[in-house]
């Protein structure tokens, strides 16, 4: 009978121990998903912020400033504009959901060794179309964007445009390696329509443009342009759609990654520069958007040539 009481004793001891781990196994089965990883994204903004609040109200009460393609652990996402994410050091606050991608950043690509020599496009009357394929002409991504870039005369100039869903948003970056001083003037860049009607596109003033910053409307990216069709065509030999032309690897140093000083309109606008030999430039510029635009023409006139960028949206359906 001793016995026994015993072996009730240390069996009601036994159990009592096994208790807590019993209520772990049970919350892991609760239905909870686990955290998911996510990058940052940053269609035409040079950072992202984090904040304490999911309605990320003004004035922002900003934790933290995260980069493009920083990993996050998301804790909470409730489907709503903001998702509650941890970063790598342990800060834990709300981001706009249009900054986040399960998708991993694709890679940057190499840049050129200074004793590389970049193969130069042959200019016809003064003009420089960039084509793909063609020599002097590259293609890859930067930011979640299609930037195509073109090399004459020792001048690297490289486009990529976006669809805000308000404005189209051309990033333009200029390297100047010709031996001689070059004007970059923004005034002289323009956005042409040639589908579904031929008209040009105005360039926007991003003083006036500062007051929508606070909604994202700036650099919401809705779409990205591709290189239009004729210009992939012409130079690839068969009729493969642009769906499914492959560009080949990139040697062109990207010169279009975004200062992480400000994420103003004015401080991100492309400024008219007298580019030394040697220096590089870059920034943004706005220009009035038709939202049945299909395909369009970047034109920019640098030093002695016009360079002339092909770009094209899905046609609406």
């Amino acid at each position: 009978m001793v016995m026994s009481a015993k072996k009730m004793f240390l069996g009601s001891v036994l159990l009592l121990a096994a208790l807590p781990l019993c209520a772990n196994d049970a919350s892991s089965s609760s239905g909870v998903v686990s955290a998911q990883r996510a990058y940052v994204k940053c269609p035409g903004v040079p950072s992202v912020p984090m904040t304490s609040d999911a309605e990320q109200a003004l004035p922002l009460a900003q934790v933290a400033t995260l980069a493009c393609g920083d990993t996050v652990t998301v804790v909470s996402d409730i489907e709503g504009y903001t998702a509650l994410v941890r970063t790598a050091d342990g800060k834990q606050g709300y981001v706009a959901r249009m900054y986040l991608t399960v998708a991993a950043p694709p890679s940057r690509p190499k840049p050129t060794t200074p004793d590389a020599q970049p193969v130069s496009a042959t200019p016809q009357n003064g003009v420089v179309r960039w084509a793909s394929g063609a020599p002097g002409c590259d293609a890859f991504q930067s930011h979640g964007r299609l930037v195509e870039s073109v090399t004459a005369n020792g001048i690297t100039v490289q486009v990529a445009l976006q669809d805000t869903g308000w404005k189209f948003l051309a990033t333009v970056a200029i390297s100047n390696q010709s031996g001689q001083s070059v004007y970059v003037l923004p005034s002289l860049m323009t956005l042409d329509e040639l589908q579904p009607s031929l008209r040009n596109l105005p360039e926007q003033n991003p003083a006036r443009l500062a007051r929508y910053e606070a909604n994202h409307q700036l650099f919401r990216d809705e779409a990205n342009a591709q290189p239009s069709h004729s210009a992939v065509i012409s130079y690839s030999g068969s009729s493969a759609s642009l769906s499914n032309a492959s560009y080949h690897t990139s040697s062109a140093q990207d010169f279009t990654a975004p200062s992480a000083d400000s994420a103003s309109a004015q401080s991100m606008a492309l400024k008219d520069v007298n580019l030394a030999s040697g220096k590089k430039t870059a920034g943004a510029i706005w220009y009035a958007r038709d939202p049945n635009a299909h395909e369009l023409s970047m034109r920019l006139s640098i030093g002695d040539l016009i360079f002339d960028f092909p770009f094209s949206f899905e046609q609406k359906k």
